[in-house]
């Protein structure tokens, strides 16, 4: 059973093809470009950050609880059951581990291997089964939608500015799509988002219109300015987009302020969720400035050696063949000349 398309938001699609573009051409820059040099720091800066995530996929294996049909089966079943209904070719590995308070859930890979870790503080602030349904058929959603295979290749195209949040925004909105789905309802769907904002108490109080409206506000200047640098939406435009996605037109989206747009990447980094990414290229491109412009001092060094090289072997060739000319007009000279007389017969 393949992933359900239908699931994956309008935006994401052309998102993608174009990310797919952009970041096929930036590799090949980065590696042609540099004359090969850049492949190096390509698979060193990738090797590192495989091992960092490999160790910290070691210490939420050692410190995490792994469910399993004989540890938490009940949870199991209920993972079981939605990675089916999305269509995914096998199981992810899953695991339940606390984190200081903090609600969330997240779906990771570590080469073949697929993980799905939920924080427990998010398990036990869903009062109703089905709301934890939501958000383990959220973070399968990145799994059974391709997300995280590429994830790595689409790297430069997610450090640009406006492209690279607006496309995991996109993937997120799909995520959502997925999560109620697996839920088949909307009311515990939108609480599952709920429970995010508002913890696990509160959150079944919450007015879910009340919580639709605050979208209203996101348009205006700062909370536009913010978003635009964030890698998810707010959680009060997601409540809204599940809602208008099962009663078109009731909840139609927000524009955003248009001085946000070009404002954003100078003033939206600060943003809780904002994306770091650019600002981590930003920051590496500055270091590695210096040797970029000490690599082509020394390129340019070694093509103006090679031209002195070539000029050279030029005038040489050329000095030889002016040496070799005036022994072949001697030559020739010597073969238009009458022979010399022959000697007189002595007289007897």
């Amino acid at each position: 059973m393949a992933f359900n398309e239908r699931l994956r938001s309008p935006k994401e699609k052309p998102l993608f093809a174009l990310a797919v573009l952009f970041s096929t051409v930036a590799w090949l820059g980065a590696i042609v470009g540099t004359l090969g040099i850049g492949l190096i720091y390509i698979l060193f800066f990738g090797g590192f950050v495989l091992v960092a995530h490999a160790v910290f996929l070691a210490v939420v294996r050692g410190n995490g609880v792994r469910v399993s049909r004989q540890q938490l089966p009940a949870l199991y079943a209920r993972c079981e059951a939605v990675a089916l209904r999305l269509g995914l070719e096998r199981m992810p590995e899953v695991y339940l581990m606390q984190h200081g308070g903090v609600l969330n859930a997240f779906a990771t890979k570590l080469l073949s291997r697929r993980f799905v870790i939920i924080y427990s503080e998010l398990a036990d602030a869903c009062a109703d089964p089905r709301q934890l349904d939501f958000v383990i058929g959220h973070e399968m959603g990145h799994l059974g939608a391709g997300h995280l295979a590429w994830l790595a290749y689409l790297m430069p195209f997610r450090a640009l500015p406006w492209l690279g949040p607006a496309y995991s925004r996109a993937c997120e909105y799909t995520c959502d799509r997925c999560g109620l789905a697996t839920v088949d309802a909307l009311e515990p769907a939108v609480r599952g988002l709920v429970v995010l904002a508002a913890g696990g108490r509160l959150a079944q109080e919450v007015n879910l219109e009340a919580f639709a409206r605050q979208r209203l506000e996101s348009g205006r200047f700062w909370m536009a300015t913010a978003e635009l640098c964030m890698s998810h939406p707010y959680l009060c435009k997601r409540v809204a987009a599940l809602q208008e996605l099962t009663a078109p037109g009731t909840l139609p989206m927000v524009k955003r302020n248009p001085l946000a747009y070009p404002l954003a990447p100078l003033l939206g980094f600060s943003a809780v969720g904002g994306s770091p990414v650019l600002l981590l290229v930003l920051v590496g491109f500055l270091i590695a400035l210096p040797q970029l412009r000490k690599f082509t001092e020394q390129a340019e060094a070694r093509q103006q050696q090679l031209r002195h090289r070539l000029e050279a072997q030029q005038r040489q060739m050329q000095q030889q063949q002016q040496r070799l000319q005036p022994r072949d007009s001697d030559a020739e000279d010597d073969d238009d000349a009458p022979p010399p007389p022959r000697p007189a017969r002595p007289r007897r």
